[in-house]
């Protein structure tokens, strides 16, 4: 499996902040986080449930639902989904740097009560760069991303 790299920091206006940030990759999404929100809970099972038997093409698909990619939302997904209950992706504290499966990663970011959250797409040909920009109130968080 080709690896990518994400390097994450935080910032309070311009001063660097330790942030607590939640990375849910392919890996952890195939587990049964159909939401992706770092969290396999009983919302990632209704989604499953709102799929169910669903392909491609059919009003109720989710491609996030088919977690073992078959084309088919099945008893299996459901099952994955089930026997994870519980999981959170793994948790980071910024600044951090780490090496993720290609593909779409979804980071959360959390500092003091705000959250952020950031999609990518991660190659081996590149590094990311996120970083996670809070204010003192809670207005104008937003996140960067820096292609290297």
């Amino acid at each position: 499996m080709e690896m990518g790299t994400i390097n994450c920091k935080a910032r309070l206006y311009i001063f660097p902040v330790k942030a607590i940030v939640k990375v849910a990759d392919e890996e952890f999404h195939r587990k049964g986080d159909v939401n992706w929100d770092g969290v396999i809970d009983e919302e990632d099972l209704n989604l499953l449930r709102e799929a169910y038997g669903s392909r491609p093409g059919d009003p109720n698909w989710n491609p996030d639902a088919d977690l073992d990619g078959d084309g088919y939302v099945d008893v299996r997904d459901i099952v994955t989904c089930a026997q994870n209950q519980g999981l959170v992706a793994p948790e980071y504290v910024t600044p951090f740097t780490i090496e993720v499966p290609e593909g779409r990663v979804v980071l959360i970011s959390t500092y003091r009560g705000q959250q952020i959250r950031e999609e990518l797409t991660v190659t081996e040909a590149n590094t990311k760069t996120v970083v996670f920009i809070y204010s003192l109130l809670g207005y104008l968080t937003r996140s960067k991303v820096i292609e290297s």
